[in-house]
């Protein structure tokens, strides 16, 4: 998963639309994850139903619209996701291993913890 998005990466070096937008991803009889993202600056925020507070997480790669990235705070092996814009899908695994899940996300109006962008500064 990871190799195949670097290598699109590295062969097609677009630059993600610089914008803001949220995303809900459903998952089944649980809560949905919910992440919105600064595509210029590349950052990212998880709102995760198990967690009180949004984790802070950084876009690493991009092509297009579709990207990687990390989130902070979740645990040193489950932070790679993968934001498939064509095919509304995120791929959430867990680094090192071949486990992944995928979830069916949609757009959403922005939330409010874009003011977070500031204070939750995902460190590189």
């Amino acid at each position: 998963m990871r190799s195949l998005l670097a290598a699109l990466v590295l062969l097609f070096p677009f630059a993600a639309q610089a914008e803001q937008f949220s995303l809900r991803c459903d998952d089944g009889e649980f809560k949905p994850l919910i992440f919105t993202f600064d595509t210029k600056a590349q950052k990212a925020i998880y709102e995760s139903p198990a967690q009180e507070q949004p984790l802070p997480g950084t876009i690493v790669r991009s092509l297009g619209k579709s990207f990687l990235f990390s989130v902070q705070g979740i645990g040193p092996d489950f932070t790679d996701f993968v934001w498939n814009d064509s095919a509304s899908e995120m791929q959430i695994g867990l680094r090192g291993t071949p486990f992944k899940r995928s979830f069916r996300c949609a757009v959403i109006p922005l939330r409010p913890v874009t003011e977070l962008f500031v204070t939750l500064w995902p460190k590189r």
